[in-house]
């Protein structure tokens, strides 16, 4: 899970408990901009590429709100997830109801030529993925979008606000551990955790991009109490890594907040931003 384990464990479990609540949080506005600007493209069919796609989350999100026909290519390390992705695509159509394109790629992000995969890219979306990342890989990405006049829409990234309602006097202590926690090299290097949002927008707009943010939260209460019990049992697995002779007072505090999620008495808001991105003329 982005926020406490790094990209290479994402588990299809995890995935499948988020979607619905990333979905909710998703800022419209952003996905309706990328759906008017491929609108005003020439092309006959869109080339949509979905970086870290794993169970294809992105893809079913976006399918049916952008305009024309449309050709997806996943790209995710995990074959599984992949095959998963594709399989749960079948059934996918365009807002005119024709079937969406779908080809998939099995490739680590961190590929020394990984730029070769938005070839023929319009759009190039990623959800959840940045906080992994670093600065200069995002630079890199942002070289290889604009070398291609791509758009980009990158939702749910991280802004490290992390809202716990009612408080108790553990929650800033093990805030604090996972904030640590995220910056920990998930394959790429030095994680850029809470900063991804900024450092995503000063990349492009170093470019010549028209950038725009907007927040995308998750509001967790007892509706959503298995996501917010995993998304709890990984800050505590995070935070015990991150301060091992601490590892009873974590303990004590999750098993506190999952008892009071469950009865529906604490709510949780992760801060999110998505941003889109269009290149100057």
């Amino acid at each position: 899970m982005t926020e406490s384990t790094p990209h290479s464990h994402f588990e299809a479990d995890w995935l499948s408990l988020r979607e619905p609540v990333d979905h909710r949080a998703r800022a419209e506005s952003l996905t309706e901009a990328a759906a008017h600007w491929l609108a005003q493209r020439a092309s006959s069919e869109h080339r949509i590429v979905d970086l870290g796609a794993g169970r294809g989350s992105n893809l079913r999100y976006l399918a049916s709100r952008l305009a024309r026909s449309q050709h997806w290519r996943l790209i995710d390390h995990d074959p599984a997830l992949l095959g998963a992705a594709q399989r749960d695509a079948a059934t996918l159509v365009d807002p005119a109801g024709a079937p969406i394109t779908i080809e998939t790629d099995t490739l680590d992000l961190n590929h020394a030529r990984f730029e070769a995969a938005l070839d023929g890219a319009e759009l190039v979306t990623a959800s959840a993925l940045f906080d992994l990342v670093t600065r200069e890989w995002i630079e890199r990405l942002a070289r290889a979008c604009a070398d291609r006049s791509a758009a980009v829409l990158f939702v749910l990234s991280i802004d490290g606000c992390i809202d716990l309602t009612p408080a108790i006097a553990d929650d800033e202590f093990v805030t604090d551990l996972l904030a640590a926690h995220q910056r920990r090299d998930k394959s790429f290097g030095t994680a850029l955790g809470a900063d991804a949002p900024t450092v995503l927008r000063q990349a492009f707009e170093a470019l010549g991009y028209d950038v725009s943010l907007a927040a995308s939260p998750w509001h967790i209460d007892a509706r959503d109490a298995e996501l917010g019990a995993a998304l709890i049992e990984g800050w505590r697995s995070a935070a015990r890594e991150q301060a091992p002779d601490a590892g009873a007072r974590i303990d004590a505090w999750a098993r506190a907040r999952t008892s009071a999620l469950r009865a529906n008495a604490l709510v949780i808001r992760v801060g999110h931003q998505d941003l889109f991105a269009t290149p100057g003329p």
